[in-house]
């Protein structure tokens, strides 16, 4: 029993901790990456894919606006409406003497738009981004400079979350602003040792050519930007092309898109399964491995643990202290999502830790259980 809970310990500790330990320490000791002075791709196309976003597009598309002042290069925006239901169509299309392109589609999902808006573009390089995260100023041609070395295929942007007033982002703009923080710095070690595994969709680039066909139901994000690699390019990150966007509100509707989003991250890794694979792609694939797949694994060990922690601590010894631990921490989950109590800060972030744990196993679940999300349905930020 105690070998069991031992292995049990070790998957989560890989996952979450050794991983990223060894990662960071690796990245620290790792020469930094000569910057490439050859002149960056001159055209770019940006690409907004919208539904039902009448409260955030106005803003979204100001933003990227103002962000195109300190572009020199020449640039397209094409607003994709996924048949919106409120007035997003209709601002968008207000925008048109401002050089934007309003595409509109019967619903058919975040694919189905991209497959149909992105034929359209003429730009080199293909800006994603999605409706609601607002551009720096400077976020443009940050994004884009990586592109000088002939290596890169895609680049990865830096999405910081808006920590809001009182009563606005829920219970989780603390630990939103916590996993960006650290995410972000997975991103930028990898980087620097051999390459974003993938990118956000809040911002993130690729080149015209490497742009795929997008499945229904995978994240987009992962597998657009995964294409990349497939073509044997590298995904950079850019730390300072950033985007700002609030932190979705409510427990419920946090809990529904980790579930939602790790059944579709899987769906995509199998899609690209075959980049798990180090003797093809290197230290990429085990990185892809132990940052996309057993992060999102790990979280089954914890049930089982507590169980055998539980029955191991009637012998006395650390286990009481793990068994306490977990309950504690199942507890805390509940607790926070039955009730509407206000967590204090390290609290609230435990909480939201558990709540993104428990999102993740049950992704899991259902994945192995063939569930699958075929249209995109996206949750609302609080702003």
């Amino acid at each position: 029993m105690e070998i069991a809970a031992y292995a049990l310990i070790l998957t989560a500790a890989i996952a979450y901790l050794g991983y990223p330990a060894i990662l960071l320490g690796a990245a620290a000791l790792s020469p930094q990456r000569r910057s490439m002075h050859a002149p960056a791709p001159a055209s770019i196309s940006i690409i907004i894919c919208a539904h039902n976003e009448a409260g955030r597009i106005g803003d979204k598309l100001e933003s990227v606006l103002a962000a195109l002042a300190a572009w020199t290069g020449t640039a397209e925006i094409l607003v994709g409406d996924d048949a919106s239901s409120d007035a997003t169509a209709e601002i968008a299309a207000g925008f048109a003497d401002r050089g934007v392109r309003l595409v509109c589609a019967p619903r058919g999902g975040k694919a189905a738009m991209l497959n149909r808006i992105v034929p359209l573009a003429t730009g080199q390089i293909l800006v994603m981004t999605d409706a609601d995260p607002l551009f720096d100023a400077t976020t443009i041609p940050e994004l884009i400079a990586p592109f000088a070395d002939p290596a890169v295929g895609a680049v990865a942007g830096s999405v910081e979350t808006i920590r809001p007033g009182k009563g606005l982002g829920g219970r989780f703009a603390g630990a939103d602003a916590a996993f960006r923080r650290y995410e972000s710095a997975m991103r930028a070690a990898e980087d620097r040792l051999f390459g974003c595994v993938s990118a956000d969709g809040g911002i993130y680039a690729i080149r015209s050519a490497l742009m795929p066909q997008v499945p229904p139901d995978v994240t987009d994000d992962f597998f657009v930007s995964t294409a990349a690699i497939a073509a044997g390019s590298r995904i950079a990150f850019a730390s300072a092309a950033r985007v700002h966007e609030y932190s979705i509100a409510g427990d419920r509707q946090q809990f529904r898109r980790r579930v939602r989003i790790t059944v579709r991250g899987l769906t995509g890794l199998w899609r690209r399964r075959a980049l798990m694979n180090p003797w093809r792609t290197g230290w990429y694939g085990v990185a892809l491995v132990l940052h996309k797949l057993a992060r999102r694994l790990a979280p089954l060990a914890l049930p089982p643990l507590w169980l055998l922690s539980g029955l191991l601590a009637l012998g006395g010894g650390g286990w009481v202290l793990l068994f306490v631990a977990l309950t504690s921490g199942f507890a805390l989950g509940a607790i926070g999502f039955l009730t509407p109590i206000r967590l204090p800060r390290l609290l609230a972030i435990a909480y939201g830790a558990m709540l993104h744990l428990a999102g993740l196993g049950a992704g899991v679940v259902l994945f192995l259980g063939g569930r699958r999300y075929a249209q995109w349905t996206p949750q609302k930020a609080a702003g």
